[in-house]
């Protein structure tokens, strides 16, 4: 005889299976809202971080490791000595006036005892600022090279310290030349930034009044 059979029992197959149905769910997509604690902390740690950073910077350097290096104060700077920084500045010329000021035979002029170097330096500042374009003699010697300009290279005082140093080395004998003098003839070419050739750097260098 079988056994009784009624409506309430659970259907057993589904109660086995309802595990492995609830893992056959598809997934939804939804949006969960960002707890407001979350928020505000994330606002207070930038905040503090902020503030730590600006208020111990290191000098914003990677070579300081003092979050806040003692500060000194700025007092006026000491001066430059122009031979010093001449002779630096004369290191863009050495390939071609060589380290001596000997020049090279035939192509590049000496700075040695001419009067190029320990003459007129308005002329002289002109001559750097422009550059040349040769034939020039120097010293009794024809010297048919092209110097460039540096007008764009180096300001009022590198040019006056390089000038005065060329004047003072190797047995030259000349006075100090000032940034004043470079800047005044550079305001004064500013409309002329064609290179010298011999004829018009003498026309430039002729005293007023000189018809020649």
């Amino acid at each position: 005889m079988s056994a009784p059979h009624s409506d309430n029992l659970p259907d057993r197959i589904i109660q086995m299976h309802e595990q492995a149905v609830r893992e056959m769910v598809e997934p939804r997509d939804g949006i969960s809202p960002t707890p407001v604690t979350f928020l505000l902390m994330c606002f207070f740690f930038t905040a503090w971080g902020g503030y730590y950073i600006a208020d111990n910077p290191g000098a914003w350097s990677g070579m300081e490791y003092n979050e806040k290096p003692a500060t000194v104060a700025a007092g006026p700077s000491a001066p430059v000595d122009p031979m010093v920084m001449g002779r630096e500045v004369f290191g863009a010329c050495t390939q071609c006036h060589q380290a001596d000021g000997k020049g090279v035979a035939g192509t590049y002029p000496p700075l040695v005892a001419s009067d190029y170097v320990t003459g007129d330096e308005r002329r002289l500042a002109a001559i750097l600022v422009n550059g040349v374009n040769g034939p020039f003699v120097v010293n009794g010697a024809t010297y048919n090279s092209e110097m460039p300009k540096w007008r764009d290279y180096f300001n009022d005082e590198e040019l006056a310290a390089v000038m005065t140093f060329v004047r003072n080395s190797w047995g030259n004998k000349a006075p100090a030349v000032s940034k004043d003098t470079v800047a005044k003839v550079r305001a004064e070419l500013v409309d002329k930034p064609n290179a010298w050739t011999a004829s018009s750097l003498a026309e430039f260098s002729a005293p007023k009044g000189d018809t020649k």
